[in-house]
């Protein structure tokens, strides 16, 4: 009963909050939006149409963050309810227009320092469970069987992780480069970047040049299947 009745309590205090995440000046959803409630450090990220639902306790703060867009924060009430974000553009100035890369890895490294200890979490193994046993048994005891709020700390981490790799792929296989290698134009441009976009495993260990002799070859595939060249050309339309 010392385990249960806390844990009990900490239940029936807890709301559901939902609604949609969206884009303050085309009011589009938003999909992969990091939600954090900093009290309890739980975290989800919004579906592609940019949907959403967290626990929490009433007083919690949830934040909304995403690349290119300004934090915003939430204070849960003493019910459950919807509620809908717009989160608005950063403004950047024209010196920023050559700095793409800087602000990405920038913003990456800021993600990576806010939920550190997301990222740095390991499930705790047998080597764990020795070595706390002795000193804290029931911390080692906790190690063995899964918990609600460690199986929902492994889940943000694969989510982050999953959407930290999407969007370094995004930042390098981006239309402005393919189209200048391709030629092509929207909405042939989008068709060929979904069918061939990279793996990040591969985008981890390329080099510029071959990211680019990628693109090359898969245009050539591309374009023969649309009939886009000849049958004897191997080069993109000039």
């Amino acid at each position: 009963m010392f385990f249960v009745v806390p844990a009990l309590q900490e239940a029936a205090a807890q709301v559901r909050i939902s609604g949609m995440v969206s884009d303050a000046d085309t009011r589009t959803g938003l999909p992969s939006v990091s939600i954090w409630n900093k009290r309890s450090g739980y975290g989800t990220v919004s579906n592609e149409t940019g949907r959403y639902y967290i626990e929490a306790q009433p007083g919690d703060t949830i934040e909304f963050s995403m690349i290119s867009y300004v934090r915003t924060h939430i204070v849960v009430g003493v019910v459950s309810t919807t509620q809908n974000v717009a989160l608005k553009r950063h403004v950047f100035g024209l010196q920023a227009v050559n700095v793409k890369g800087r602000i990405y890895r920038r913003d990456s490294l800021a993600m990576r320092d806010e939920y550190g200890r997301i990222f740095d979490y390991k499930r705790p193994g047998a080597m764990d469970v020795l070595k706390t046993l002795p000193s804290n048994p029931i911390t080692a005891l906790s190690y063995l069987i899964p918990s609600k709020t460690r199986k929902r700390r492994e889940k943000f981490g694969e989510q982050l992780r999953y959407w930290e790799a999407e969007k370094h792929i995004d930042y390098r296989y981006n239309p402005d480069l393919v189209a200048r290698i391709t030629k092509l134009e929207s909405p042939m441009l989008d068709s060929f970047m979904y069918a061939y976009r990279p793996s990040y495993a591969f985008l981890t260990n390329a080099s510029e040049y071959d990211l680019m002799l990628f693109i090359k070859q898969a245009y050539e595939k591309f374009a023969r299947q649309k009939g886009l060249l000849p049958k004897d050309s191997a080069e993109p339309q000039q």
